[in-house]
Order: C-alpha cells, then structure tokens, then sequence
C-alpha cells in the first residue's frame, strides 16, 4: 500500500509538473511571437527563427511539445517508479529553465514598452 501512495503522489507530483511545462512553453512562444512582430528582437533559436510566426512555428511549439509530454506521461505510468526521483529533478531544472525564459521575455516586453510607447 505504500508503493502504491507513493507512486500515486509521484504522479501527481509529475502531473502537476507536466502542465506547467506545457503552459511556460506556451507563453514562451506567445512572448517571442509579440517580441519579434516588434521587429526589434529576433528568435535566437536558429531552427525556429525561419518560420517562427507561420504554420510551421505553430507546430514546433504547441503540438509537438503537447504530443511529447504526453509522450513521456504515458511512459512514465506504465514504467515501474524507479526512477521518480531523477525524473522529478530534471522536471525541475527545465521548468526553471522555462521559468528564466518567460521572466527574461517578461523583462524585454516591459522594457520595449516603457521606451517605445
């Protein structure tokens, strides 16, 4: 039974995680998509700055990450939870990660404008 409490409250744990990934990276691209229709800031990552705005950013940033998170969840139940720690730990550095991104893109939003506005 305590196998069982604790996995359920890993998964959870994870769950909770899992959304919140999903919902920085949106904002990320939400950020980024305001930022550079400014025509002040580019995309700094190469692979999305040729079609960052089209059908083709759409798709790198809200369906494949939503298709792979659910990807990774449905693997993480039906795996045994050995592993839950590390799994917890590198949830929680990228969400850091994401967390550092948006406040950065919170910064250069409220900076641009304040001056240009």
């Amino acid at each position: 039974m305590k196998k069982i409490l604790s996995f359920m409250s890993s998964e959870c744990y994870l769950d909770n995680r899992f959304a919140l990934l999903y919902f920085l990276n949106l904002f990320d691209y939400l950020f980024t998509l305001v930022l550079v229709s400014s025509g002040l800031f580019i995309e700094a990552n190469p692979l999305l700055s040729l079609n960052i705005e089209g059908v083709g950013g759409f798709l790198a940033k809200c369906i494949l990450p939503l298709l792979l998170i659910l990807y990774i969840r449905i693997r993480f139940i039906n795996s045994p939870p050995k592993n839950t720690l590390a799994a917890k730990l590198m949830m929680d550095i990228i969400l850091s990660f994401y967390f550092f991104v948006n406040c950065f893109h919170i910064f250069w939003l409220t900076y641009t404008i304040v001056v240009f506005m």
